[in-house]
């Protein structure tokens, strides 16, 4: 899997998600062994898709409305999902705060 620096994207482009689930976590990212986590969310304008952090120690509920906390990049990555979701839909974060939803 690889970041693509040139690929940094705009948090507007992302936009506010709703929160659905942790879904299984990869043990590398861009080489490094970490300990990391796979958030699955959807919005209106994407549809569902994963933001990977490194572990959180926050949580969330289902249907929280949050939205990225710092930069994101788009992650290729073609073996985490099959034929779950595609590989542009895969998104690296730092973190990201609750806006909204279940508070």
């Amino acid at each position: 899997m690889e970041i693509i620096d040139n690929l940094k994207l705009k948090k507007d482009f992302v936009g506010k998600f709703f929160y659905e689930q942790l879904g299984q976590a990869p043990r590398r990212v861009n080489g490094e062994a970490g300990n990391y986590q796979r958030h699955i969310v959807n919005n209106e304008k994407h549809g569902v898709f994963h933001i990977i952090t490194p572990a959180l120690s926050q949580t969330f509920q289902f249907d929280d409305e949050l939205e990225i906390d710092g930069d994101c990049f788009f992650l290729e990555d073609t073996a985490w999902n099959g034929q779950d979701v595609a590989p542009a839909m895969n998104v690296l974060a730092k973190s990201f705060k609750r806006v909204g939803g279940n508070k």
